[in-house]
């Protein structure tokens, strides 16, 4: 990255010291200022500029069309609208123009990534691709794995959408007191719902959810939290979208009552519900100390390595992971020349990468990755694709963001953060002030958690701002380091 002046790192840190940060303004928003503020943010997204999508607004249900170029693409638009303040339900109509790949390659594609899942490795699915469509069917453990099976399968270039028939076999003796308990914990633990307050049911392996969320995407994840083993299916119609029936006083209590005993008790409950970690969590040693966690043992992928960390990091309360995980492969150890082959096709295959041309190096199962990517989303697709190749050990990611020029001005850059971060942070209490100067975002203020302050930045980079400088402080975490600033080197 470019240092910046140190007379503008003087300046920055001497104007947060006299400024007074403004609280968000969170009051309700109308039909058009919602449909405004999607329609922006979809122009903003660099992948979704160059298409047609339209959006309609009828009381916080929010209907696209339109025509876009990849399955990915009409996912993206989706998800913006999602995270959107105002919308309590998306009806998602766009269609995907077809792709010139063959329904023979895209079948040989699906079948290879669901080949190398870890979660569906062993079940059988059966595919079916007509048309770019592809059909799922067969039978696995859990409605994550189900969930699973679709998004690696909606993954593969070509595919315009997924049918997804698989059904879960009961096979578990698990009592409904005992989902219902597991489902809570997982809910409350969690930094996602950390000031919601949710009613967990669970009738005939059937977990009934009510309760209020801050957006659709947060109803969306909810549901997938209680996808646990034994549950045959989630009642999610008791969730209202409702921000301001959030409860702030119920997230500063949270942190406020955990320890070492109640988080290492969460950590190993996200290990033993996670459909990837669930039969290598004994494999895994935790060591914890006044919310400091550190991992230690062996397991066999790379991605399961990064797996724990991210299960990690989401438990309220932690507040440093030092990930000390080993990856030895158990079988025979591809050569360096497959894993980058391999490696090769996995990014080949995937929709999101489709438009770029990535280098891949390896040494001793450690995989480089170098060449030109237009977004950081596009940058973490590469990184967990090159992570779950078999044999890798570790993935070193060198691949340089370099989006096209935003041609804003400071005032439009300040002014489309602004309206991000009133629409997609959710959070009444959030003290944010936005200066932006030459193109870089200046965020000063005060936010709750690092979900929150991480989010703040993605948010100054999808705005058009370059190296944001966040010198936000954070109520309820220390710091990860000793820096309570971040200012690019």
């Amino acid at each position: 990255m470019i240092l910046p002046k140190q007379s503008l790192v003087v300046s920055l840190i001497a104007t947060f010291l006299i400024c007074s940060p403004t609280f968000a303004d969170l009051s309700s928003p109308s039909a058009d200022d919602i449909r405004s503020a999607i329609e922006a943010d979809l122009e903003d997204a660099e992948r979704l500029s160059q298409n047609e999508i339209d959006v309609a607004n009828d009381s916080g249900i929010v209907t696209l069309t339109g025509t876009v170029l990849s399955l990915q693409d009409r996912q993206i638009a989706a998800s913006i609208v999602k995270r959107t303040r105002g919308v309590v339900a998306v009806q998602n109509r766009i269609l995907v123009e077809r792709s010139s790949r063959s329904d023979s390659e895209i079948h040989s594609d699906v079948e290879k990534v669901l080949q190398i899942n870890q979660s569906v490795e062993h079940p059988p699915i059966t595919t079916e691709v007509s048309g770019g469509t592809v059909s799922l069917l067969g039978k696995v453990d859990s409605l994550a794995q189900k969930r699973i099976a679709e998004f690696a399968a909606a993954g593969v270039r070509g595919v315009s959408e997924v049918d997804n028939q698989i059904t879960v076999r009961m096979s578990s003796d698990r009592t409904d007191e005992e989902l219902r308990a597991e489902i809570s914990a997982l809910i409350v633990q969690s930094v996602y719902f950390d000031n919601a307050d949710i009613d967990v049911q669970v009738e005939e392996h059937v977990a009934k959810l009510s309760g209020a969320v801050g957006s659709v995407a947060a109803k969306e994840r909810l549901e997938q939290v209680a996808e646990i083993w034994g549950i045959a299916a989630v009642d999610v119609t008791g969730i209202e979208v409702n921000p301001d029936k959030l409860d702030d006083s119920l997230r500063k209590q949270r942190y406020a009552d955990v320890n070492d005993e109640s988080i290492n008790d969460a950590i190993r409950r996200s290990f033993e519900a996670d459909p990837y970690l669930f039969s290598r969590a004994e494999e895994i040693d935790v060591v914890f100390n006044q919310g400091k966690v550190q991992l230690n043992g062996v397991v066999d992928r790379s991605f399961i390595r990064t797996r724990a960390g991210q299960l990690v990091r989401n438990v309220v309360g932690v507040r440093r992971i030092a990930n000390q995980l080993d990856v030895e492969y158990p079988d025979e150890k591809p050569s360096d020349p497959t894993i980058i082959g391999e490696t090769q096709q996995a990014l080949a295959r995937s929709g999101h990468l489709d438009r770029r041309e990535i280098r891949v190096h390896c040494d001793r199962a450690h995989v480089s990755l170098y060449g030109l990517v237009d977004s950081e989303l596009e940058k973490r697709v590469a990184h967990a694709i090159a992570d779950g190749v078999a044999g890798v050990v570790h993935v070193n990611n060198a691949l340089a963001v370099e989006a096209e020029p935003s041609g804003k001005s400071d005032e439009q850059i300040e002014k489309d953060l602004n309206r991000k971060l009133k629409y997609a942070l959710l959070n009444r209490s959030n003290q944010i002030d936005v200066v932006v100067e030459d193109g870089v975002a200046i965020l000063r203020g005060h936010v709750d958690t690092w979900l929150q302050w991480q989010t703040a930045m993605d948010l100054a980079v999808e705005a058009g701002a370059h190296h944001p400088h966040n010198m936000i402080k954070v109520r309820y975490h220390p710091p990860h380091s000793g820096e309570q600033y971040f200012v690019p080197q």
